[in-house]
């Protein structure tokens, strides 16, 4: 119809008009994304606060921070001494028997005498004039070879000087010591030392109680040790 507008479709009574297509909203990242890249600077932030909190080390504390650079020296091993070793104990001796003889009464056979005394004499010269000439023992007489001479000491007792013989100590007892010991000495003997006492038997272990022993020694030119012995 004339004037009339011109309807280009027929609308149903109710119908909405089809809105137009929405654009799709940008996705949102995901919160751990952020918070993976906040987490570091969150950490430093609190280290440097931290750090600035701490009082400054002193030298002496870096210095035992600080590694040491010095070699310690080389330990040896330690060696122990070795344990000394146990010495077995000593056993006491066994007690021995006594000798038959002194188990009854049966002393018919003793040693109760001396005959000869034998002392060594290097040069049996010097020997002879020195016991003959300076002591004045009775000289009895002297065999050549074997070297061999021989004095009286009275009561059959003899002395032989002999070049094998042995050292030995002879006590010439005398009434006398201190005059004994002047008259030796003008002789040109050298005594060891003075008349002195050298023992007093206060018990009576050795014959009379009291008697005192003097003694003065003296050497011959074989370094044999005399002596001279007087009781008082």
């Amino acid at each position: 119809m004339p004037g009339s507008k011109r309807q280009t479709g027929s609308k149903k009574p109710g119908a909405k008009k089809s809105p137009t297509a929405a654009r799709p909203a940008p996705a949102k990242r995901p919160p751990s994304v952020k918070t993976k890249k906040a987490a570091p600077k969150a950490a430093s932030r609190e280290a440097a606060a931290a750090s600035a909190r701490k009082p400054p080390a002193s030298k002496a504390g870096k210095a035992a921070a600080a590694p040491s650079t010095r070699k310690k020296p080389d330990r040896k091993p330690s060696v122990r001494a070795a344990a000394p070793a146990t010495v077995p104990a000593r056993q006491s001796p066994i007690p021995s028997q006594p000798h038959p003889l002194r188990r009854g009464s049966d002393l018919s056979f003793a040693l109760n005498k001396l005959h000869q005394v034998a002392l060594l004499a290097n040069d049996l010269d010097r020997s002879v004039a020195f016991y003959r000439d300076v002591l004045g023992l009775h000289y009895v007489d002297r065999y050549d070879p074997p070297g061999l001479a021989f004095f009286s000491l009275g009561s059959g007792v003899r002395l032989i000087l002999s070049a094998t013989s042995s050292k030995a100590t002879l006590y010439f007892l005398v009434d006398d010591i201190d005059a004994a010991f002047r008259v030796l000495a003008q002789r040109g003997v050298s005594f060891l030392h003075k008349p002195a006492m050298i023992h007093r038997d206060d018990e009576g272990r050795l014959g009379k109680k009291g008697v005192e022993e003097w003694m003065a020694f003296f050497k011959d030119p074989a370094d044999n040790v005399l002596a001279l012995v007087a009781r008082r």
